[in-house]
């Protein structure tokens, strides 16, 4: 029996969550779907991932732009290989997406919005286009009730939107083995506190707050370390910035990397202090892995964390509340194990992989007849 067949429109598949999301999907999905990709710009590391399962990824190397022809070739990719369905994942993939479908009207169109690049109001481009664009037959999802209200603020029908939330494989619990591990590879004392984070160095994540929060915790608790893990066009500012606040020898930047969920059982506490998030899949990998994260309360975070429950939320650009929170866990080993418990109950119950994967495979299956 044919398969149905989905092509995936992404930007690029770099290290990035949206994009681990769309490997686990087209992975996991592989028996059920005939699986392709298409990426907008480059192929990006996880590429290869795909490649050596014997998924196609098409990379266009679009130029900067409005580019109408990508539809164009986004729809002759999909008619070479049979698609009955294309994916498109954040905002540019389902515009030319869109354009595809409107020259294959056979496609059905699926988008998922994973988050924002700012906090900002919405663009008079996008308020006068996504009126337009919701009218097109396809099914529209957001991975957050907060980023379906910011969709909604853009011009999206609040009616025609569906929410999947993200979610991780659990894996197992770490043990006290595993951080003595993940510290040795990192040259990490035994008696530090340590402060993880994983992103993107990017101004949405606003690590300068992290940084600032991190100096008042350092003055207080001098045998604490900050380790921020990720790459980005920050990376010179932000080094900068540490050395500024008198920091730079206690802020370790290691870059990006491939085993970064390895080293969580590093940490004694994760911290995010992004200005806008979908639904962050570094935070809950620091969840699954039994760590207490302290967050800013943006985006689907505060549909992940439940303040003082399962983490703590602190208001955005606020360094001094941010160093309030991770202070107070500093002091107590056992606040920070029982928020890190529940947290690791909640990512098992509320936020599996599988969870996620098969709640597009149903609307897979939908739109396929």
């Amino acid at each position: 029996m044919k398969l149905p067949r989905v092509v995936q429109v992404v930007l690029s598949l770099d290290t990035g969550g949206t994009e681990r999301l769309v490997v686990d999907i087209c992975t996991r999905l592989q028996r059920r779907f005939e699986m392709a990709v298409c990426c907008l710009d480059t192929p990006g590391a996880l590429a290869r991932d795909l490649a050596d399962k014997g998924i196609e990824v098409v990379a266009f190397h679009r130029r900067s732009g409005f580019r109408p022809s990508l539809g164009y070739r986004i729809a002759k990719v999909a008619e070479r290989v049979g698609a009955d369905i294309i994916h498109c994942h954040q905002y540019s993939p389902f515009v030319y997406g869109s354009i595809a479908a409107l020259l294959r009207p056979q496609l059905k169109l699926v988008f998922t919005e994973h988050g924002r690049l700012s906090d900002g109001p919405p663009s008079l481009k996008r308020r006068f286009v996504n009126p337009l664009l919701g009218r097109l037959p396809g099914s529209l999802h957001s991975v957050s009730r907060a980023l379906r209200e910011s969709m909604v603020a853009e011009g999206f029908p609040r009616q025609r939107i569906a929410i999947i939330h993200n979610g991780v494989e659990p894996g197992a619990v770490p043990t006290p083995a595993d951080r003595r591990s993940a510290r040795r590879k990192l040259w990490i004392p035994e008696d530090a506190f340590v402060i993880g984070t994983i992103a993107r160095l990017d101004p949405v994540k606003n690590l300068t707050s992290l940084i600032e929060a991190f100096a008042t915790v350092r003055a207080q608790s001098p045998r604490s370390m900050l380790v921020v893990v990720g790459d980005g066009g920050e990376r010179e500012m932000l080094e900068s910035f540490a050395h500024d606040v008198g920091v730079d020898g206690a802020v370790r930047f290691l870059g990006a990397r491939a085993d970064a969920r390895r080293i969580l059982p590093a940490f004694d506490v994760y911290a995010n202090s992004s200005v806008s998030e979908g639904v962050s899949l570094t935070i809950l990998e620091a969840m699954a892995a039994g760590l207490p994260v302290v967050a800013t309360r943006v985006g689907g975070t505060s549909e992940v964390i439940e303040n003082g429950a399962t983490g703590v939320l602190v208001p955005a650009r606020y360094p001094a509340r941010l160093a309030d929170a991770l202070l107070a866990l500093s002091w107590s080993g056992e606040y920070r194990r029982g928020l890190g418990s529940a947290a690791r109950r909640s990512v098992e119950v509320r936020f599996a992989l599988d969870n996620m994967v098969e709640r597009y495979a149903v609307v897979y299956d939908r739109l396929a007849g």
